[in-house]
């Protein structure tokens, strides 16, 4: 099968935990990095960031299982896709 028919989808596949989004229509980067758990939950870090300039990062601590669906909500709706890391 040639490379150019081949799905996009495990292109840039979230390794270690760690995943980037990206939204070019709104200018904006978002990144998913697991943060240490705790004895009770796993907690994600998610950044989003201006893709060009100086702005400031807004960051939040989510809850694994909504960090999840999250993810997967930005992608459905549209304008935000995988890909490699940023910064």
């Amino acid at each position: 099968m040639p490379s150019k028919d081949r799905p996009l989808v495990d292109r840039h596949a979230p390794k270690n935990g760690v995943g980037w989004l990206v939204n070019a229509q709104q200018g904006k980067v978002c990144s998913f990095t697991n943060a240490n758990p705790t004895a009770h939950a796993q907690w994600v870090i998610v950044e989003t960031r201006p893709l060009r300039g100086g702005g400031q990062p807004v960051v939040r601590r989510m809850l694994r299982h909504n960090a999840i669906e999250a993810w997967e909500t930005m992608q459905k709706s549209g304008g935000w896709k995988r890909c490699p890391p940023r910064w």
